[in-house]
């Protein structure tokens, strides 16, 4: 089949007008059950803001509403361009602020938790389990405790159905069952999304549903209560961009075989414009842009490449967004609270706190810990810890046990608006990007593709798709082999690499850090330099992002964990913190198979965010901490490089 051209010569077909369509979806009444298939680019986050936006400014209050989302980027989306919409009328201004906005994920959590579960037993287990409990408790005996937790909702929006295949498209049903029961009048619905990106069916059980048969039993259910609607027209690109994807759409939805549509994507891609130079020379264009790469084994290579071998890393900062990485929850939190001394802070006095603190850090600092307005984070700190947003004293211990919760924060994404993203094209989903590069690695082995061929295709549409501007492609020649992936007993994995004597071993997982390394005072030399390092960190907390770090092994209680360093040229510098015995555990179980023993220094890793740490184990620690027990910590990311040798003979 013939790839379809790209250029600004190509012919153009007619663009399409929905705009009666997208009046159509905003006029709709609170009870409405709409069905509304969007296509890449038209604008179906701004429309869910509208939507949002004229419900409340309607007859529904912001506790009426409930939105629901597939990932945390796309949470983040609407939620800040909900933001800008309620900046344009004062009238709802307010209300939109309170609207719930969760992926399935931090919902499930939430309403699990509410029901009896232990957070404990909920944090050990996958999300695909929780979602599934909580599918079993609406159908099962805990049925009416559910509907009575979820209140008195008026409406309901799911976003990206097309990527709900098992257990969260079985939670849809059953939601809408229980909320909007077909036949019966009073909750509405707004479900979006686009059969051709469905690109996570590899995570439903076998014998699920597709996601479209998932669209059609949602159609089949409503029958004549259904509306249907349609958007076609993208206004994020530009013109040929936006031909391109009309095209390739009406590839994906028809009846062409999907050996047929893969060969097709594959062929557009590998006639893509080449990025000329090296990965490592990206970043420096201005407006949002990201990498996009198949496997997280190649967007970590991809850092590797673009971070370059400095100390400090690239000018323009870089994110990465794959399965394993984790920001901690936002430096700002303990930024205000570590100096607190009681375990309650009333409202008055963290006003002041604010005021104070907020008026002895300039601008720049403020930008670098993404410090919300008092109101805002007042409110945010409430909800975390479980309180009603407008409530007028925060329980300290409350937020330490919620810190680590997924529903804890859900508006503080860090924001990359100037960062460079290097991400996969699953966790792309609900992104957009002005200039995308796509890493393409031929796959075209002649074995068939992992996830069949017509999801593979939909992988590489959705690829094609996030760029608004500029879309190109790099062969990524000067990549290492990508890792794989090391399963350990648990059910946890990393990514490694045995190259020439060495290890690569991805570091920075959840649990690799030991929180309260960074204020033992006995690990930094008593108070005050506990106190140092906490100043240190509050003063750079973005500009520490990408610096290297080393970590040199040390013996504790005849246990062995590695002291983390910033990297000052080639040796070890400030001290941080040190590593949890997670880390140790693992190394252990890939050398010791080997004949191997644990390294005396771990290089090439870098901090990816400063945060908000605590922890739950009783240590005795000096004041502040012993109170607040919130303070500044970093976290890890990258693959680090062990230099392995033969274990010692006992």
């Amino acid at each position: 089949m013939k790839a379809l051209a790209t250029d600004q010569t190509m012919g153009l077909p007619s663009k399409p007008d929905d705009t009666r369509e997208r009046e159509a979806i905003l006029g709709a009444r609170p009870d409405a059950r709409m069905l509304v298939e969007a296509g890449p680019g038209t604008g179906k986050t701004q429309l869910s803001a509208l939507r949002l936006a004229g419900l409340i400014r309607g007859s529904l209050s912001p506790g009426q509403v409930l939105v629901l989302s597939f990932s945390r980027s796309a949470v983040r989306t609407l939620t800040r361009r909900l933001t800008v919409v309620a900046a344009a009328d004062p009238h709802v201004v307010e209300e939109l602020r309170y609207v719930s906005i969760r992926t399935f994920d931090s919902w499930a959590f939430r309403i699990l938790r509410l029901i009896g579960h232990e957070p404990s037993e909920l944090l050990r287990r996958s999300h695909d389990e929780n979602i599934k409990a909580v599918t079993e408790a609406i159908t099962g005996p805990k049925r009416d405790r559910v509907r009575q937790l979820i209140g008195d909702r008026r409406h309901l929006i799911i976003d990206e159905f097309q990527d709900l295949p098992g257990v969260r498209g079985e939670l849809v049903l059953t939601l809408l069952n229980l909320m909007a029961p077909p036949g019966r009048t009073g909750c509405g619905f707004t479900i979006l999304g686009d059969p051709a990106q469905a690109i996570y069916g590899f995570a439903a059980e076998k014998g699920a549903m597709t996601p479209r048969q998932y669209w059609e039993r949602v159609e089949k259910l409503y029958g004549g209560e259904l509306r249907i609607h349609s958007l076609q027209v993208n206004h994020r690109a530009t013109e040929p961009l936006a031909a391109l994807s009309a095209q390739l759409r009406s590839v994906l939805l028809g009846n062409v075989p999907d050996e047929e549509k893969l060969k097709l994507i594959r062929t557009v891609i590998a006639e893509l414009p080449a990025q000329s130079g090296g990965l490592g020379q990206l970043g420096s264009e201005l407006g949002s842009k990201a990498i996009l790469t198949r496997t997280n084994g190649e967007a970590v290579r991809v850092l590797q490449s673009i971070m370059g071998r400095g100390v400090k890393g690239p000018d323009v900062p870089v994110k990465i967004r794959a399965a394993n990485y984790a920001s901690p929850p936002p430096a700002w939190i303990a930024g205000l609270l570590r100096p607190a001394r009681a375990a309650t802070m009333p409202r008055m006095q963290f006003d002041r706190i604010y005021e104070r603190l907020a008026s002895i850090w300039d601008d720049e600092m403020r930008r670098r810990l993404e410090l919300p307005p008092c109101d805002v984070a007042w409110a945010r700190l409430m909800q975390a810890s479980g309180a009603p947003a407008d409530g007028m004293s925060l329980d300290l211990p409350a937020l330490r046990a919620r810190l680590s919760w997924p529903d804890s924060f859900p508006d503080d994404e860090p924001l990359v608006d100037d960062a460079l993203i290097v991400t996969t094209v699953h966790q792309s989903k609900g992104m957009e990007f002005d200039i995308v590069t796509l890493l393409d690695k031929s796959r075209d082995d002649g074995g068939p593709p992992p996830d069949g061929p017509g999801e593979e295709a939909s992988v590489g549409y959705v690829s094609v798709t996030r760029a608004a501007q500029v879309l190109r492609r790099s062969a990524g020649d000067e990549l290492y082999p990508a890792p794989r992936d090391w399963n350990f007993p648990d059910g946890r994995s990393r990514l490694y690499h045995w190259r020439n004597g060495w290890l690569n071993l991805e570091i920075g997982q959840p649990g690799d850090i030991l929180p309260v390394s960074f204020v033992d005072p006995a690990f930094h030399g008593g108070k005050a330099g506990v106190d140092e390092l906490q100043a240190f960190l509050l003063r750079n907390a973005r500009i520490l992002e990408g610096h290297k770090v080393v970590l040199c092994k040390q013996f504790e209680a005849g246990k062995v964990c590695w002291s983390i360093h910033l990297q000052d040229d080639d040796s070890p510098g400030k001290l941080l913190g040190k590593t949890a015995p997670q880390l140790t555990y693992d190394l252990l179980n890939i050398l010791h198979d080997h004949g191997l023993g644990l390294p005396s220094r771990i290089f090439n890793l870098r901090i990816s965010a400063v945060g908000t740490l605590t922890s739950q184990v009783d240590y005795a620690l000096e004041e502040p901490d012993r109170t607040s027990r919130l303070w500044l910590g970093v976290s890890l990311f990258g693959i680090g490089d062990i230099k392995t040798g033969k274990r010692a003979a006992k």
